[in-house]
């Protein structure tokens, strides 16, 4: 069974690198490009709330179904990980898995706390008919939108740079895991 363990680890390690580079390169593009996220518009100007708002609607949409997909894979990687390094507690390969678990899951509670409720808001908007409340509660929350992004974006380019250093403090053992 040790045997087993020993030969899965390197490939559950393998596809978390994988999965949390590609979450994390999907933030970085965002801090990037603030297009990514509609927070500066075409001519790089920062966007008025209203159409940032119209926009995030959109992108919001598709981004929800796509998280409901990609969330669960990242924290099961996640987990599945932790399991096969629980006996490995003492290395620092098992420390920075779980470091980086730890930023994975401040972001899933800043985006349950925080950033759910305002998408919700946001796509009861009728934008063809905003009462001057629904413009100000707009101007409003614009800002913390890109606040919760921006931890967002260090919590996920965080936890992926964690779980990179795993191979290098290793000791080469065959794979280059530790066993």
């Amino acid at each position: 069974m040790t045997l087993l363990i020993n030969s899965i680890r390197p490939v559950a390690l393998y596809f978390l690198l994988l999965i949390s580079g590609i979450y994390a390169g999907l933030h970085f593009s965002g801090m990037i490009n603030p297009l990514v996220f509609g927070v500066i518009n075409a001519k790089g100007d920062l966007m008025n709330s209203v159409d940032w708002a119209k926009s995030w609607q959109i992108t919001d949409g598709f981004m929800r179904v796509r998280m409901g997909v990609v969330g669960p894979i990242i924290l099961f990687s996640y987990l599945i990980s932790l399991l096969l390094f629980i006996k490995k507690w003492r290395t620092p390969v098992f420390w920075l898995i779980l470091a980086a678990f730890g930023l994975f899951i401040a972001d899933v509670m800043l985006t349950g706390n925080q950033q759910i409720p305002i998408n919700r808001y946001i796509e009861t908007l009728d934008f063809q008919h905003l009462t001057a409340e629904q413009v100000a509660k707009i101007n409003e929350i614009h800002p913390q939108v890109i606040k919760n992004f921006q931890s967002r974006e260090w919590f996920s380019i965080l936890g992926f740079v964690l779980v990179a250093l795993t191979p290098f403090v290793s000791k080469p053992h065959g794979s280059g895991l530790q066993r």
